[in-house]
């Protein structure tokens, strides 16, 4: 199957890739994908694997296919710290054009543009690698601060009413080193086999959540919510928001009114704000 070079641009790090209809059988290794439908995939990235599909999308009289992993919130990470170039600068023109109410499309000059090589190497897989990257004197810094998300604003859905910047799938608790500096969340704690969950809030992750926590001694599954910069003075009670809804549906040892409809125990002691 022949590679696929895509120039980075702003959907690339909001969505994914929509798929010219001249490369679409290389991409999907030449097996049809009805209209309507998606197959999932492994995208693989420097040796990792990452959880995406392809889709076979009929919108407003139109069809075409599109690689997503806009789901993936830990792939889009890495390819925004890879790709810090066109990261930034596609936003920063997204924000200028968007100050003068017109339509914007990520325009690169030919010194700046990125590209990645997509490829299918199987049925249910899809390699993804470097063929040009722009390197800058801040890359380290950048690095950081995409890994502490700090620009997570810039690629989340556009509501001024939303706390929540992004969250994640529920992951095993061998995962929790590659999340331990995620700032200003809501966690959630679950322990599978004695059917437990704990739900907490931490400005760093690693401070707030290691194995053994005495609330919850055999977590082995965890999941968090990134609360967006202008609510970080709200994590508190957003996490107290987020105890009293479980409260009120699970079995739960604050002797709370409950529906207690799952088997699940929520084993939070404080639940201040509780009201009956």
């Amino acid at each position: 199957m022949q590679p696929y070079y895509f120039k980075v641009n702003k959907t690339f790090f909001k969505t994914g890739v929509t798929i010219p209809m001249e490369r679409i059988a290389d991409l999907t290794f030449g097996v049809e994908i009805p209209v309507s439908t998606m197959r999932e995939v492994k995208i693989v990235w420097k040796g990792k694997e990452y959880a995406a599909n392809i889709r076979h999308v009929q919108q407003q009289g139109r069809t075409y296919h599109a690689l997503r992993f806009d789901s993936n919130y830990e792939l889009l990470t890495e390819l925004k710290k890879e790709f810090i170039q066109s990261y930034i600068a596609a936003f920063s023109q997204e924000i200028k054009v968007k100050e003068s109410g017109k339509y914007h499309r990520t325009n690169f000059s030919g010194g700046s543009q990125e590209v990645v090589i997509i490829k299918a190497i199987a049925e249910d897989r899809i390699e993804m690698e470097t063929f040009i990257k722009v390197e800058t004197p801040y890359d380290g810094l950048f690095k950081r601060m995409i890994d502490k998300n700090v620009f997570g604003w810039l690629s989340s859905p556009d509501k001024a009413d939303a706390f929540i910047q992004d969250s994640t799938g529920w992951m095993d608790i061998s995962e929790l080193k590659d999340h331990k500096d995620s700032i200003f969340t809501v966690y959630y704690l679950l322990d599978e086999t004695d059917k437990k969950l704990y739900i907490g809030s931490a400005e760093t992750l690693g401070d707030r959540v290691k194995p053994g926590r005495k609330e919850i001694p055999n977590w082995n599954k965890f999941r968090y919510d990134t609360i967006k910069p202008e609510h970080h003075s709200e994590l508190r009670a957003l996490e107290y928001f987020s105890i009293i809804s479980f409260a009120r549906l699970l079995k739960n040892t604050g002797n709370k009114r409950t529906l207690g409809i799952n088997d699940l125990t929520l084993v939070n002691k404080d639940y201040r704000y509780y009201l009956k």
